[in-house]
């Protein structure tokens, strides 16, 4: 006979860890792409192409990142 109490246990902590790992590139992937699109809206807006969208890019890195870090340490405590 199987312990189900025990099967149940690691699939909890398997669609756990499955959950966070897909918050947390669904977060860096969000954070560049709305940094790229804002980026590209302001460079039209300011002809300044292509400048506001590589600016844009590294910022949305910098607040994906960061996002990232503050998640892991309350998913870490």
């Amino acid at each position: 006979m199987s312990d189900t109490g025990t099967s149940g246990s690691k699939g909890r902590t398997v669609a756990r860890s499955l959950a966070i790992a897909t918050t947390l590139g669904f977060q860096l992937v969000v954070s560049v792409v709305l940094g790229f699109l804002l980026g590209q809206w302001l460079d039209r807006l300011l002809h300044t192409t292509p400048w506001l969208t590589l600016i844009g890019v590294v910022v949305g890195i910098g607040v994906g990142f960061y996002g990232l870090y503050r998640l892991s340490r309350v998913l870490l405590k």
